[in-house]
């Protein structure tokens, strides 16, 4: 009898143990859509504001190659999330937007008082970079956490059997693909 016992309690602590690693699975994976979408919003709003910055910093008479730096990265990291790329490659866009907004902001603080039209925007822009930045952080952590679920010896097999793979961090690769990114060679 005390067989039967051990082998019930056994059987017992095994099924919590799936049931708890299914709902940890299902929280984080649940936690990751919540914080791309977050991450999605603030990017979607930093693209929406920068073409009023690019009308001040044009009315201004900023450098021109900054505004069309700016211009140019904004076109891409729209182009990017409209194809859907990798993570890694969004991200690459992602900071070269961020780079040439804050050389704009640079420029056009270093240049002098600006009017409301410049600093309206530029202020918006400052906090929704802070927002950005925030939100990458709060993605990060949780397609973390629950790559730690799926790489783990003991959990992994369930939440591969759940059908949830690790997902990629929103950072900047070096072996990104952005082959599709050329233009096309035509032959002349």
């Amino acid at each position: 009898m005390t067989v039967v016992a051990l082998v019930a309690f056994v059987m017992i602590i095994g099924i919590g143990w799936i049931v708890s690693v299914v709902r940890r699975t299902r929280r984080s994976a649940d936690s990751v859509a919540a914080g791309l979408n977050l991450l999605e919003i603030e990017l979607d709003r930093r693209r929406a504001v920068i073409p009023d910055l690019v009308r001040a910093a044009v009315d201004a008479d900023l450098d021109r190659a900054a505004v069309n730096q700016l211009v140019g990265a904004r076109s891409l990291s729209a182009m990017m999330r409209d194809r859907r790329a990798e993570l890694g490659a969004r991200a690459g866009a992602e900071n070269a937007l961020s780079v040439a907004l804050h050389e704009v902001l640079f420029d056009g603080r270093a240049s002098g008082p600006l009017g409301w039209d410049f600093s309206s925007p530029a202020t918006e822009l400052d906090r929704i970079e802070h927002r950005v930045a925030g939100a990458v952080r709060v993605y990060n952590t949780q397609a973390s956490s629950l790559a730690s679920l799926a790489d783990s010896p003991l959990s992994g097999p369930v939440v591969r059997l759940l059908g949830v793979r690790a997902p990629a961090v929103f950072a900047e690769t070096a072996d990104a693909d952005t082959a599709w990114l050329r233009a096309p060679q035509h032959a002349a």
